[in-house]
């Protein structure tokens, strides 16, 4: 049995960060339009069903899948 070494380099390296992005416009190429919680867009590869509107989950140029929508409470100490 080999030693697979592209493997064991990726096992080195973090997986992308995940980011919660709102899915703006959905393209007849298999992407989407999106803006991030920081107000940018960006253009992602999306082999899921989403629809305007959804919330999901970002990462390395794709969707990964589809985050729930939860509100957001701010609390003051």
């Amino acid at each position: 049995m080999g030693i697979n070494v592209w493997r064991r380099f990726g096992d080195l390296i973090k997986p992308p960060a995940e980011e919660v992005v709102t899915v703006t416009t959905v393209h007849g190429d298999g992407t989407v339009t999106a803006t991030t919680v920081g107000g940018g867009a960006v253009r992602l590869r999306c082999a899921i069903e989403v629809t305007a509107g959804d919330k999901a989950f970002a990462a390395a140029g794709e969707v990964r899948g589809v985050a729930p929508v939860l509100s957001y409470f701010e609390i003051e100490i």
